[in-house]
């Protein structure tokens, strides 16, 4: 399989006050096309920062990440959201779904956010047809003119799965994707993953539960900032 994704000797560190904390040391990690990744580690052991750097969210210090081949470090700031736009989607815990917006608007934002006025008009069409037919592959076309705060946890998280690929992106980032939902809501949302990857869509997900994490292909453990197992 090809390499998709590749990150070199990262690491990362934040100021707290007067404190510098290390967050990554030397993390590497390899993704191929295709693949279903878990990254599994404790509070604070690093996921989340390497899952922000891998999806071009944050820079390392030092290291590099390669997409495609491609040096995301050389990748100029101006162009790094048409990248995230185009080629990354998001999920993350807590939905992060506009509540002014219906759910078909919230799945389509992206298109939006991506285009020119002019450009948002020549493509609407498609877009809102693109939604729907995402809504009715996550079994929500009943609630597209829902407002999130209408739904439970599970749908809105459904909601966040189809904004993230509406720009049909090349990998699906998940961080802690089941972690606001109970066991059973939980577990559909992986089956959602699951299905989403039998049909070839890449995915690197994190999380802090073993059991969540063995429904994906690889299991990849990280320890105080450090890739074990990649």
């Amino acid at each position: 399989m090809e390499v998709l994704l590749k990150a070199e000797d990262l690491y990362k560190s934040y100021k707290m006050g007067p404190t510098k904390v290390k967050v990554l040391k030397g993390a590497n990690l390899t993704v191929k096309k295709g693949e279903f990744a878990a990254i599994i580690g404790a509070s604070g052991s690093g996921k989340s920062t390497l899952l922000h750097i891998l999806g071009a969210l944050d820079r390392p210090d030092k290291g590099i990440v390669k997409f495609n081949g491609q040096d995301l470090n050389r990748i100029p700031a101006r162009d790094l959201n048409k990248f995230r736009n185009k080629k990354v989607g998001f999920v993350f815990q807590f939905y992060h779904l506009l509540d002014e917006l219906n759910v078909l608007e919230n799945v389509y934002l992206p298109v939006m956010a991506g285009t020119s006025i002019p450009g948002w008009f020549l493509c609407r069409k498609w877009a809102k047809n693109r939604a729907k037919e995402l809504l009715e592959q996550l079994g929500l076309s009943e609630r597209a003119k829902h407002k999130p705060y209408q739904l439970s946890g599970g749908e809105r998280q459904r909601v966040a799965i189809g904004r993230a690929l509406m720009n049909e992106p090349v990998l699906l980032l998940a961080d802690e994707p089941t972690g606001n939902l109970d066991s059973a809501t939980g577990n559909s949302i992986l089956e959602v993953l699951e299905s989403l990857n039998k049909a070839g869509q890449t995915i690197v997900m994190v999380t802090h539960d073993e059991r969540i994490a063995k429904r994906a292909g690889r299991i990849v453990k990280i320890i105080d900032g450090e890739i074990k197992g990649a």
